[in-house]
């Protein structure tokens, strides 16, 4: 088993390492609206100019936040 690498991901890509049982566009959304039901991650995000409407690409430091608050995929 590979360990997670905290990188570069679309939104996407990091969704589907979360929900990998669902199509692409559902585990996008699922993602969207964890952190849309978070409010500190979602505070924290914010900082980074973060959008969960508009994001396509998410950043290291977005993908360490992600993973800081929902645990690794």
């Amino acid at each position: 088993m590979q360990t997670f690498q905290i990188r570069s991901y679309s939104l996407t890509e990091l969704a589907q390492l979360y929900r990998p049982h669902l199509s692409a566009r559902s585990a996008a959304r699922t993602l969207r609206n964890w952190i849309r039901r978070n409010p500190e991650l979602m505070e924290s995000l914010a900082a980074t100019s973060f959008n969960p409407d508009t994001i396509r690409t998410l950043t290291p430091l977005q993908v360490g936040l992600i993973v800081s608050y929902l645990g690794e995929p």
